[in-house]
């Protein structure tokens, strides 16, 4: 009985022993590339649909290495040009604005692709806390 226990012992490190483990890595998430001139082609406050009210066609946002411009005023995030960032450059959940001589001001950041377009979904209160505003912005052609 003794000679049989130390059989499966010495089996059982065997087996412990030879297996190897490996560590997978997780999978490098790609750069988010924002840039470009970018449109509204979606806008909400509150819940309630903008689009069809009030004329986005001359908002462009151009996003440039760190820096962005704005080419048409609306209620947005800034109101001037500056530079932006992202909280973290491989795995973005808030882009940050930085206008010139003005504090940072951080939105959340959501890069879906729908219908096989990428967007970028912003969401942000300018000035009144109880105004939320929602941006659907693409690529302009």
């Amino acid at each position: 009985m003794k000679r049989l226990i130390k059989i499966n012992c010495a089996l059982l490190l065997g087996i412990l022993f030879s297996c190897k483990v490996e560590h997978a890595s997780p999978p490098n998430e790609a750069v988010k590339n924002i840039s470009g001139s970018w449109t509204i082609t979606d806008a909400t406050r509150n819940g309630t649909d903008l689009t069809s009210g009030f004329n986005f066609s001359q908002f462009r946002i151009v996003f440039s290495d760190s820096t962005y411009t704005i080419d048409s005023l609306v209620p947005f995030v800034v109101s001037h040009n500056g530079k932006w960032a992202f909280n973290d450059p491989q795995y973005p959940f808030s882009i940050i604005f930085t206008q010139t001589d003005s504090p940072s001001v951080s939105t959340p950041f959501l890069f879906p692709v729908v219908n096989g377009v990428r967007n970028i979904v912003l969401t942000f209160s300018p000035g009144c806390p109880s105004n939320t505003y929602q941006y659907t912005l693409q690529k302009a052609n």
